[in-house]
């Protein structure tokens, strides 16, 4: 029985072993599994979004691992017959490149992060530090899920966005029985994705990340533990704005927002759906138009067997458009549905109001492809482009003559009216002034022609995005003080 005994144990050995590795294996779940509460205890209970302190983030932070995780095993965006999930392989290879690059770092920002496919800039992120160092700060706008403020650091304006604690998210979170803890990591959760897609898109159309801290340490009771991003300080956009700008200016966000749509169709993780397209995710930078929300977005064509599978129906204009099904995918769906928000929130009232009557055919055609979705992006960029050069030479000015003629205007060199006679006008480019852009000297003095209050204007050295001039149109008539870098032109009496 001994021997027999003996000759036994090699295989309890076996057993022991084995069953010896299932419990390490658990007991090690375990431990991350209370190292993900930490981070949601740090998080989750923070209340005052007015001051967000940060701290610095410890190398290979197991709590950056776990929102990682979280953000691959989750599908955002919304459904189409409740099948279609944007958020799927693309985005998955892009967040484990992140992970095994910058967040295997702990999302450290003392350096610029090098996301796989990504060019770095030559400019070094703001880490925890410096964020906490950021002055000046004021409350600027929240949403459902963030609350923005702007600051400045070394004299750069900047804006600073983290979790809003009195946001709908986390109110409507929290109103479904879910504790605090998780509503506010479900928050945080989307900010840390927005770090991520960002720095993956680099376009001069897309908000550009200036820095970010995702803090480990347990939440205490101050703002110190915040979720917190750093970006270029945009201007947020509203309907009543958009239509009070130059028809310049709104050329310019018509043809950034058709760029946009092409970068968005072509990224490197595949076309880019915006499951929530708002005007409110947009922002204007020095008049440029740039994304600045991208928490809903998507990476991926909806699935399919058939065309009929890849009909895009837009309710509010009683508008349906099918899409081929290549591959077992809706080719261009994303593409298609992208363009036709942008025409409905941006182009098809920017672009045809105060258009140069010669532009018009083009501006049409343009209009006309937004609504019924019959150009592809590049095709809208190419006609877009076509708008811009002709805008840029002067040609839609229909001018005969190849030189300039003589005017009738007396001309006072290196003079100006600073602050007098200034009037509103319409199209203006400023709100205290009739400012315009023209081509040259005889535009200037055609539209001061064309208007019976004008009696001069002043023509400066500074220039548009599409290389026009500046001028100023004047009401009245004085001595005009010397200014090197204007020339004032008087209407004969």
């Amino acid at each position: 029985m001994g021997l027999r005994r003996r000759y036994r144990r090699p295989t309890d050995n076996v057993w022991y072993i084995a069953a010896s590795c299932v419990i390490f294996f658990l007991v090690g779940n375990l431990l991350m599994f209370q190292s993900y509460h930490t981070f949601v205890d740090d998080v989750q209970h923070r209340g005052n979004v007015h001051s967000p302190h940060v701290v610095e983030v410890s190398p290979h932070s197991s709590l950056v691992r776990d929102l990682t995780d979280d953000l691959l095993s989750r599908s955002y965006g919304k459904t189409i017959n409740n099948q279609y999930f944007v958020f799927e392989s693309r985005l998955r290879k892009l967040m484990e490149d992140t992970r095994e690059n910058v967040y295997a770092e702990g999302l450290s920002s003392s350096h610029t992060p090098q996301i796989q496919g990504t060019p770095v800039t030559g400019d070094s992120m703001l880490n925890c530090n410096d964020i906490e160092n950021i002055t000046e700060r004021e409350f600027i706008a929240s949403g459902w899920t963030k609350a923005v403020f702007k600051g400045k650091y070394k004299g750069r304006s900047m804006a600073v966005k983290t979790v809003y604690i009195g946001g709908q998210d986390i109110n409507t979170c929290i109103q479904q029985g879910v504790s605090m803890e998780e509503c506010y990591h479900r928050a945080a959760q989307k900010i840390v994705k927005e770090i991520v897609v960002l720095q993956a898109l680099p376009h001069e159309n897309v908000i550009k990340v200036i820095g970010f801290c995702v803090p480990k340490q347990r939440y205490d009771g101050d703002s110190n533990t915040a979720v917190v991003m750093v970006t270029e300080l945009g201007e947020t956009i509203d309907l009543i704005k958009l239509l009070q700008l130059s028809w310049e200016d709104r050329l310019r966000i018509s043809y950034d927002m058709t760029r946009l749509l092409r970068f968005m169709s072509t990224t490197p993780f595949g076309s880019m759906a915006m499951n929530d397209f708002r005007r409110q995710q947009f922002v204007l930078v020095n008049g440029q138009l740039k994304l600045s929300d991208v928490d809903d977005v998507g990476f991926d064509e909806p699935k399919c067997q058939e065309d009929r599978d890849c009909s895009l129906h837009f309710s509010s204009s009683n508008f349906t458009k099918r899409m081929p099904c290549l591959h077992g995918r809706c080719n261009g769906f994303n593409e298609m549905r992208n363009t036709f928000n942008a025409g409905r929130h941006f182009t098809t009232f920017l672009l045809p109001h105060g258009a140069p009557p010669l532009l018009k055919s083009l501006i049409d055609r343009v209009v006309d492809a937004y609504e019924n979705l019959s150009l592809d992006s590049r095709q809208l960029v190419d006609n877009m482009e076509k708008i811009v050069s002709l805008y840029k030479s002067g040609s839609h000015l229909n001018r005969t003559a190849a030189t300039v003629p003589r005017t009738a205007f007396i001309h006072y060199k290196e003079s100006d009216l600073p602050g007098q006679f200034d009037y509103r006008c319409r199209f203006s480019m400023s709100g205290g002034g009739c400012t315009l852009s023209v081509f040259d000297r005889q535009e200037a003095e055609d539209l001061c022609n064309l208007d019976p209050d004008c009696k001069g204007f002043v023509f400066t050295n500074q220039k548009t995005w599409t290389g026009r001039t500046i001028v100023h149109l004047k009401n009245g008539v004085a001595a005009p003080t010397h200014n090197s870098k204007t020339e004032l032109y008087l209407r004969p009496s």
